[in-house]
Protein backbone atom coordinates (compact mmCIF):
# COMPACT_ATOMS: atom_id res chain seq x y z
CA UNK A 1 0.00 0.00 0.00
CA UNK A 2 2.80 2.40 0.95
CA UNK A 3 4.55 1.67 -2.30
CA UNK A 4 1.37 2.36 -4.27
CA UNK A 5 0.79 5.68 -2.46
CA UNK A 6 4.43 6.67 -2.97
CA UNK A 7 4.18 5.84 -6.69
CA UNK A 8 1.00 7.87 -7.05
CA UNK A 9 2.56 10.87 -5.26
CA UNK A 10 5.69 10.70 -7.39
CA UNK A 11 3.56 10.54 -10.53
CA UNK A 12 1.74 13.74 -9.48
CA UNK A 13 5.03 15.45 -8.67
CA UNK A 14 6.53 14.49 -12.02
CA UNK A 15 3.42 15.68 -13.88
CA UNK A 16 3.53 18.95 -11.98
CA UNK A 17 7.23 19.41 -12.75
CA UNK A 18 6.64 18.56 -16.40
CA UNK A 19 3.89 21.15 -16.55
CA UNK A 20 6.13 23.75 -14.95
CA UNK A 21 8.94 22.98 -17.39
CA UNK A 22 6.55 23.14 -20.32
CA UNK A 23 5.19 26.48 -19.09
CA UNK A 24 8.69 27.82 -18.62
CA UNK A 25 9.64 26.76 -22.13
CA UNK A 26 6.58 28.52 -23.51
CA UNK A 27 7.51 31.70 -21.61
CA UNK A 28 11.12 31.54 -22.76
CA UNK A 29 9.99 30.83 -26.29
CA UNK A 30 7.72 33.84 -26.14
CA UNK A 31 10.56 36.03 -24.87
CA UNK A 32 12.78 34.80 -27.68
CA UNK A 33 10.08 35.59 -30.23
CA UNK A 34 9.64 39.07 -28.75
CA UNK A 35 13.37 39.71 -28.99
CA UNK A 36 13.41 38.57 -32.59
CA UNK A 37 10.46 40.80 -33.44
CA UNK A 38 12.08 43.80 -31.75
CA UNK A 39 15.35 43.16 -33.56
CA UNK A 40 13.40 42.87 -36.79
CA UNK A 41 11.76 46.23 -36.04
CA UNK A 42 15.19 47.84 -35.71
CA UNK A 43 16.37 46.38 -39.02
CA UNK A 44 13.15 47.35 -40.76
CA UNK A 45 13.40 50.89 -39.35
CA UNK A 46 16.88 51.20 -40.85
CA UNK A 47 15.56 50.05 -44.22
CA UNK A 48 12.72 52.57 -44.01
CA UNK A 49 15.20 55.39 -43.39
CA UNK A 50 17.38 54.22 -46.27
CA UNK A 51 14.26 54.39 -48.46
CA UNK A 52 13.45 57.93 -47.33
CA UNK A 53 10.66 57.09 -44.86
CA UNK A 54 11.87 58.31 -41.44
CA UNK A 55 8.35 58.64 -40.01
CA UNK A 56 7.66 54.97 -40.70
CA UNK A 57 10.96 54.21 -38.98
CA UNK A 58 9.94 56.20 -35.90
CA UNK A 59 6.71 54.24 -35.59
CA UNK A 60 8.69 50.99 -35.62
CA UNK A 61 11.14 52.31 -33.05
CA UNK A 62 8.43 53.58 -30.71
CA UNK A 63 7.78 50.16 -29.16
CA UNK A 64 11.41 49.07 -29.12
CA UNK A 65 12.71 52.10 -27.21
CA UNK A 66 10.16 51.49 -24.44
CA UNK A 67 11.68 48.09 -23.72
CA UNK A 68 15.27 49.09 -24.63
CA UNK A 69 15.63 52.71 -23.41
CA UNK A 70 19.42 52.43 -23.07
CA UNK A 71 20.09 50.42 -26.25
CA UNK A 72 22.69 52.24 -28.35
CA UNK A 73 21.59 51.00 -31.81
CA UNK A 74 18.02 52.05 -30.97
CA UNK A 75 19.12 55.51 -29.79
CA UNK A 76 21.23 55.94 -32.93
CA UNK A 77 18.28 55.01 -35.12
CA UNK A 78 16.06 57.48 -33.26
CA UNK A 79 18.67 60.19 -33.76
CA UNK A 80 18.93 59.49 -37.45
CA UNK A 81 15.15 59.36 -38.00
CA UNK A 82 14.61 62.66 -36.20
CA UNK A 83 17.45 64.31 -38.13
CA UNK A 84 15.96 63.10 -41.42
CA UNK A 85 12.66 64.71 -40.41
CA UNK A 86 14.40 67.99 -39.61
CA UNK A 87 13.79 67.56 -35.88
CA UNK A 88 17.32 68.46 -35.01
CA UNK A 89 17.02 69.11 -31.28
CA UNK A 90 15.64 65.63 -30.46
CA UNK A 91 18.22 64.12 -32.80
CA UNK A 92 21.03 65.94 -30.98
CA UNK A 93 19.74 64.66 -27.64
CA UNK A 94 19.69 61.06 -28.86
CA UNK A 95 23.20 61.29 -30.33
CA UNK A 96 24.57 62.93 -27.18
CA UNK A 97 22.93 60.22 -25.07
CA UNK A 98 24.82 57.63 -27.12
CA UNK A 99 28.11 59.49 -26.64
CA UNK A 100 27.50 59.61 -22.88
CA UNK A 101 27.34 55.82 -22.97
CA UNK A 102 30.09 55.31 -25.56
CA UNK A 103 32.54 58.20 -25.95
CA UNK A 104 33.95 56.67 -29.14
CA UNK A 105 30.67 56.09 -31.00
CA UNK A 106 31.59 57.05 -34.55
CA UNK A 107 27.96 56.87 -35.71
CA UNK A 108 26.85 59.36 -33.05
CA UNK A 109 29.67 61.70 -34.03
CA UNK A 110 28.67 61.41 -37.69
CA UNK A 111 25.08 62.18 -36.78
CA UNK A 112 26.06 65.37 -34.96
CA UNK A 113 28.40 66.38 -37.79
CA UNK A 114 25.63 66.01 -40.39
CA UNK A 115 23.33 68.18 -38.31
CA UNK A 116 26.12 70.77 -38.14
CA UNK A 117 26.43 70.59 -41.93
CA UNK A 118 22.81 71.67 -42.19
CA UNK A 119 22.81 74.26 -39.40
CA UNK A 120 26.41 75.39 -38.78
CA UNK A 121 28.72 74.38 -41.67
CA UNK A 122 31.74 76.13 -40.14
CA UNK A 123 31.50 74.06 -36.97
CA UNK A 124 30.93 70.95 -39.08
CA UNK A 125 34.22 71.58 -40.89
CA UNK A 126 36.16 71.76 -37.62
CA UNK A 127 34.38 68.70 -36.24
CA UNK A 128 34.96 66.62 -39.39
CA UNK A 129 38.61 67.63 -39.71
CA UNK A 130 39.15 66.25 -36.22
CA UNK A 131 37.15 63.11 -37.00
CA UNK A 132 39.14 62.42 -40.17
CA UNK A 133 42.31 62.38 -38.06
CA UNK A 134 40.79 60.12 -35.41
CA UNK A 135 39.12 57.73 -37.88
CA UNK A 136 41.13 58.02 -41.11
CA UNK A 137 39.78 54.75 -42.53
CA UNK A 138 36.11 55.79 -42.50
CA UNK A 139 35.03 56.79 -46.05
CA UNK A 140 31.78 58.42 -44.92
CA UNK A 141 33.68 60.84 -42.71
CA UNK A 142 35.84 61.88 -45.67
CA UNK A 143 32.72 62.32 -47.80
CA UNK A 144 31.08 64.53 -45.19
CA UNK A 145 34.33 66.45 -44.80
CA UNK A 146 34.26 67.11 -48.55
CA UNK A 147 30.76 68.56 -48.20
CA UNK A 148 31.97 70.83 -45.40
CA UNK A 149 34.87 72.03 -47.55
CA UNK A 150 32.49 72.74 -50.44
CA UNK A 151 30.26 74.77 -48.11
CA UNK A 152 33.34 76.77 -47.16
CA UNK A 153 34.22 77.37 -50.82
CA UNK A 154 37.37 75.26 -50.50
CA UNK A 155 36.63 73.10 -53.52
CA UNK A 156 40.13 71.71 -54.10
CA UNK A 157 40.26 70.44 -50.52
CA UNK A 158 36.75 69.03 -50.96
CA UNK A 159 37.80 67.13 -54.06
CA UNK A 160 40.77 65.66 -52.23
CA UNK A 161 38.48 64.51 -49.42
CA UNK A 162 36.02 62.90 -51.86
CA UNK A 163 38.84 61.13 -53.66
CA UNK A 164 40.16 59.81 -50.34
CA UNK A 165 36.69 58.41 -49.62
CA UNK A 166 36.62 56.79 -53.07
CA UNK A 167 39.95 55.08 -52.44
CA UNK A 168 38.70 53.74 -49.12
CA UNK A 169 35.41 52.55 -50.66
CA UNK A 170 35.27 52.49 -54.48
CA UNK A 171 31.57 51.57 -54.29
CA UNK A 172 30.60 54.68 -52.30
CA UNK A 173 28.52 56.45 -54.95
CA UNK A 174 27.87 59.48 -52.73
CA UNK A 175 31.57 60.38 -52.83
CA UNK A 176 31.65 60.17 -56.63
CA UNK A 177 28.44 62.19 -57.02
CA UNK A 178 29.65 64.85 -54.60
CA UNK A 179 32.99 65.01 -56.40
CA UNK A 180 31.18 65.70 -59.67
CA UNK A 181 29.12 68.42 -58.01
CA UNK A 182 32.26 69.93 -56.50
CA UNK A 183 33.77 70.13 -59.99
CA UNK A 184 30.69 72.07 -61.11
CA UNK A 185 30.90 74.42 -58.12
CA UNK A 186 34.51 75.09 -59.04
CA UNK A 187 33.67 75.82 -62.70
CA UNK A 188 35.06 72.51 -63.97
CA UNK A 189 31.91 71.71 -65.92
CA UNK A 190 33.35 69.19 -68.38
CA UNK A 191 34.87 67.18 -65.54
CA UNK A 192 31.59 67.43 -63.64
CA UNK A 193 29.50 66.04 -66.51
CA UNK A 194 32.11 63.39 -67.28
CA UNK A 195 31.84 62.21 -63.68
CA UNK A 196 28.07 62.55 -63.23
CA UNK A 197 26.63 61.41 -66.57
CA UNK A 198 27.32 57.67 -66.13
CA UNK A 199 26.18 57.82 -62.50
CA UNK A 200 22.89 59.46 -63.52
CA UNK A 201 22.35 56.87 -66.27
CA UNK A 202 22.85 53.87 -63.98
CA UNK A 203 19.93 51.78 -62.75
CA UNK A 204 20.51 52.78 -59.11
CA UNK A 205 20.77 56.52 -59.79
CA UNK A 206 19.06 58.76 -57.23
CA UNK A 207 17.26 62.10 -57.69
CA UNK A 208 20.21 63.74 -55.89
CA UNK A 209 22.66 62.43 -58.50
CA UNK A 210 20.44 63.65 -61.34
CA UNK A 211 20.06 67.05 -59.66
CA UNK A 212 23.86 67.33 -59.44
CA UNK A 213 24.14 66.51 -63.15
CA UNK A 214 21.40 69.02 -64.02
CA UNK A 215 23.30 71.73 -62.18
CA UNK A 216 26.47 70.96 -64.11
CA UNK A 217 24.54 70.90 -67.39
CA UNK A 218 22.85 74.21 -66.66
CA UNK A 219 26.03 75.95 -65.56
CA UNK A 220 27.80 74.78 -68.73
CA UNK A 221 25.03 76.26 -70.89
CA UNK A 222 23.08 73.07 -71.64
CA UNK A 223 19.76 74.37 -70.28
CA UNK A 224 17.49 72.02 -72.25
CA UNK A 225 19.51 68.99 -71.14
CA UNK A 226 19.32 70.19 -67.54
CA UNK A 227 15.54 70.56 -67.82
CA UNK A 228 15.18 67.03 -69.23
CA UNK A 229 17.35 65.61 -66.45
CA UNK A 230 15.27 67.30 -63.76
CA UNK A 231 12.02 66.10 -65.32
CA UNK A 232 13.04 62.54 -64.58
CA UNK A 233 12.03 63.24 -60.97
CA UNK A 234 9.62 66.20 -61.08
CA UNK A 235 7.05 68.07 -63.12
CA UNK A 236 7.98 70.64 -65.74
CA UNK A 237 6.73 73.45 -63.50
CA UNK A 238 8.89 72.26 -60.63
CA UNK A 239 11.88 71.82 -62.95
CA UNK A 240 11.51 75.42 -64.13
CA UNK A 241 11.59 76.63 -60.52
CA UNK A 242 14.79 74.67 -59.91
CA UNK A 243 16.34 76.11 -63.07
CA UNK A 244 15.40 79.59 -61.90
CA UNK A 245 17.21 78.95 -58.63
CA UNK A 246 20.25 77.95 -60.70
CA UNK A 247 19.97 81.22 -62.65
CA UNK A 248 19.90 83.23 -59.46
CA UNK A 249 22.88 81.35 -58.12
CA UNK A 250 24.85 81.82 -61.36
CA UNK A 251 24.08 85.55 -61.45
CA UNK A 252 25.51 85.95 -57.96
CA UNK A 253 28.74 84.30 -59.07
CA UNK A 254 28.73 85.90 -62.53
CA UNK A 255 29.01 82.52 -64.26
CA UNK A 256 26.33 83.11 -66.90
Amino acid sequence: VVKAVWSANMSKILRTQAGMVAGLLIILGGCSADRKNEQKDLKTATIEMDNGAPMAALKLLQHRVQSHPEDIPTLLALGRANADLGRYQPAILFFKDVLAKDHNSVEAMKGLARIDLRLMPERALTRLQDMSKRFPQDPQIWTDLGVAYDYAGQHKQAQTAYYTAMKLDPLLIAAQSNLGFSYALNGQYDSAMFMLSPLAASADATPKIRANLAYAQFMSGHVDAARQTLQRDMSLARAEKVLESYRQLSSKHGSL
